[in-house]
């Protein structure tokens, strides 16, 4: 009887967009070199002796016993000072889907139906997870023949749809090339112009990497577009700059917009060790982080032109922006697997099966990498 009663619960309260989603559950086997998740080598690692001494000092002063600042007013400080943003435009989460989640939770007022996003695909798979959680319908746009942005699609799109969010992740995941700042400014503006507005938010998760590299956006940034459209969010996190397993992410808003997220922001939600870390690798850790993401910039070089110089697959370096290649082979699948069994965990998708997605490891990782796909291929 009990399971009956449970089953008669499902099915009359939860949502029915759970229905069609799946639970997010990576490759949890162990191997030796993981290059799926978009993650940067071993931090720790590379700090010198007096670095990892401070990193080790700081840590240990967190007295568990008590409640995290709910403000998080030291980070706040950190990452306003070192982005030269307003602090009270911050809204501060525990990783990018959180604060995901607190935009789509503040936004979802129906206006004639129900609320709507508008993304391009393929793109970070949480922006539709999360949308279709909270009640929204999930309008998809194909990217073009270079995995940038269709801008007339898009901007048709905005007109048909009228969605409460676009979600632009720039460098995108998994194809990782930076969308056209054109593009992206001109969907912003015409964002603007619709009845009801709609927010544009400029996903900047890989923007460290972007700016390593020859950048597309010519130093320009979302911060950029924020300055001239109040209805622009730039979304950024720290997880891809050797940080991940503290789950800090933000948003920069306007003041405005900023003060209505908070009030749908859980309280004490980012713990007081990922905090005082990443306030210390804002500051004074900061060139022991700028030092990292060089690292990656300089491995991504090497393996990307590694990759070119197979006839075997195929990896475009003016569309590789981010610390991840997309790299096109036929049979990816299957050379996932050999190269899984070879101890090396790469990200395959099914929608597209001629293509691989591999984070850039240390320097021995991305050997290893190489190594392996040349024994396959």
């Amino acid at each position: 009887m009990s399971r009956e009663v449970l089953e008669a619960l499902l099915a009359a309260r939860v949502v029915p967009a759970l229905a069609e989603l799946q639970a997010y559950v990576p490759d949890q086997e162990t191997v030796p070199v993981r290059l799926d998740a978009n993650e940067a080598p071993a931090l720790l690692p590379t700090l010198s002796v007096e670095e990892r001494a401070l990193w080790d000092r700081t840590l240990s002063e967190v007295e568990p016993a008590r409640y995290p600042d709910v403000r998080a007013r030291a980070l706040r400080r950190a990452i306003a000072h070192r982005g030269g943003v307003d602090p009270e435009g911050l809204v501060i989460g525990c990783g990018s889907d959180e604060v995901i989640a607190i935009l789509l939770a503040a936004l979802a007022r129906p206006v004639s139906g129900p609320p709507k996003i508008v993304i391009p695909t393929p793109t970070f798979v949480m922006y539709r997870i999360s949308a279709r959680v909270h009640g929204y319908e999930v309008c998809e746009v194909p990217l073009d023949a270079r995995w940038d942005l269709d801008r007339p699609a898009m901007l048709a799109a905005l007109e048909r749809e009228r969605p409460a969010v676009v979600f632009l992740a720039t460098p995108n995941n998994p194809t990782s090339g930076a969308y056209a700042y054109e593009s992206v400014a001109a969907i912003a503006e015409a964002a603007a112009r619709i009845d009801p507005p709609s927010l544009v938010v400029v996903d900047e998760a890989y923007l460290a990497f972007r700016q390593a590299g020859a950048d597309p956006w010519a130093g320009r940034t979302g911060l950029e577009l924020l300055a001239r459209h109040a209805n622009v969010v730039v979304l950024r996190t720290l997880s891809k700059i050797g940080l991940a397993a503290l789950r800090v992410g933000y948003a920069v808003a306007h003041p405005l917009l900023a003060r209505e997220l908070e009030k749908a922001r859980l309280p004490y939600d980012l713990p007081a060790h990922s905090q005082v870390a990443a306030t210390l690798a804002l500051g004074a850790l900061a060139p022991a982080i700028d030092r990292h993401v060089a690292a990656i910039g300089r491995e991504r070089a090497r393996v990307v032109a590694a990759l070119q110089s197979r006839s075997e697959v195929e990896c475009d370096a003016e569309r590789t922006h981010a610390n991840f290649a997309w790299v096109r082979a036929d049979g990816a699948a299957d050379l996932a697997a050999g190269l899984k069994q070879k101890g090396v965990l790469v990200r395959t998708f099914k929608a597209y099966p001629d293509r691989f997605r591999v984070s850039f490891g240390s320097e021995v990782e991305n050997a290893r990498f190489l190594a392996a796909l040349g024994e396959l291929r």
